[in-house]
């Protein structure tokens, strides 16, 4: 069914992965036009020209995801433009801050927050803690609203445990720990190392996915050989059936953050039915409730005791939960709510 086939929308970036890959799906099946524009930190000036000439052709709202801009003057230039050409921007406000800095410094970055804040006619976040904490970082000056991140749920592929734990030579009396993609500090790939590396027998961790920062793979190889029997290492960039294969033989995700607003890794490993424990920062308590779909940590001290007293049946009724909460947040609805937004931003 058709919402308005009068709205046209600009979104930015591309290729940004399966946030708006899903969404833009779901915009178009409700008759809204969309269009994408390259990262303008990476792409300039072709993105300023994209932007120009969807302008003519009708489009007049702009729906940045992150912060998509490398340097300051680019932001601010985009942002004349936009201005002058009466472009309407909605911000999707997936981090408060960087997973690592992108606008040169932390000063840099706090300045491309506000510079967006001032320039945006919505914000979008995916919580209630995260629009109180921008309204307290940030002041009123926003207009904010919630929308839920879509889950994964009716794109993962279940697979057979078994099977695939016979290909690792992992023991199904095993309980296996999952870290997945070890590409930032962030994750907190070094409190999970030290828990698992403490846990008793039968415990593994599997660690999985593309390592590109050189200190994380020589921390990673470092305990590895420490503890050969404690870890399974792949290090390589995974397709999305190997992403599958590795939820399949985990019994858990430990992804302890240091730092994090909103995170796809947490929503895809509930999608695939498994439960998780991380840190409660950001939107973590809207996806992983203590004793329900997971745990929620502050310590490497908790995160040990929790796992050494955790049962299998204990994880895999969690997991289902976890499948449940996921399954009721759609794409779907997020779509109808950004419409909507849209509709009401271009009367």
């Amino acid at each position: 069914m058709s919402i308005n086939k009068d709205i046209r929308v600009m979104l930015c970036p591309s290729s940004s992965g399966p946030y708006l890959d899903n969404l833009s799906k779901e915009f178009r099946s409700l008759g809204t036009k969309v269009s994408f524009i390259p990262w303008f930190g990476k792409q300039m000036p072709y993105s300023i020209f994209c932007l120009i000439l969807l302008r003519l052709r009708g489009f007049k709202i702009l729906h940045l995801n992150w912060i998509p801009f490398n340097r300051l003057w680019q932001l601010r230039i985009v942002k004349r433009i936009s201005n002058r050409l009466n472009i309407k921007m909605i911000w999707t406000i997936h981090n408060i801050t960087p997973h690592v800095s992108q606008l040169g410094s932390e000063e840099m970055d706090e300045l491309g927050m506000r510079i967006m804040i001032s320039w945006a006619d919505y914000g979008i976040v995916h919580s209630e803690r995260v629009l109180k904490t921008i309204k307290t970082l940030y002041g009123n000056q926003l207009p904010l609203k919630i929308i839920h991140h879509g889950s994964y749920t009716d794109q993962v592929e279940i697979m057979d445990s078994q099977i695939l734990r016979n290909k690792l030579g992992i023991s199904e009396d095993n309980f296996v720990i999952l870290f997945l993609g070890p590409n930032r500090w962030n994750k907190g790939i070094r409190v999970y190392l030290e828990s698992v590396s403490k846990l008793p027998e039968g415990f593994i961790g599997v660690i999985a996915g593309h390592c590109p920062i050189p200190g994380i793979y020589k921390l990673i190889s470092s305990y590895k050989e420490q503890y050969p029997d404690k870890f399974i290492i792949d290090l390589r960039y995974l397709s999305n059936i190997e992403i599958s294969e590795y939820y399949a033989v985990s019994d858990i995700l430990l992804m302890p953050f240091d730092q994090i607003t909103t995170s796809g890794t947490i929503i895809e490993a509930l999608s695939h039915a498994r439960p998780v424990i991380t840190t409660d920062k950001g939107d973590m308590y809207e996806w992983v409730r203590n004793g329900e779909t997971g745990f929620l940590v502050d310590s490497t001290n908790e995160i040990i005791k929790i796992l050494s007293g955790l049962k299998r049946e204990d994880a895999r009724r969690m997991g289902v939960n976890g499948y449940i909460l996921s399954s009721s947040r759609t794409w779907r609805d997020a779509a109808i709510s950004y419409v909507d937004l849209y509709k009401m931003i271009s009367d």
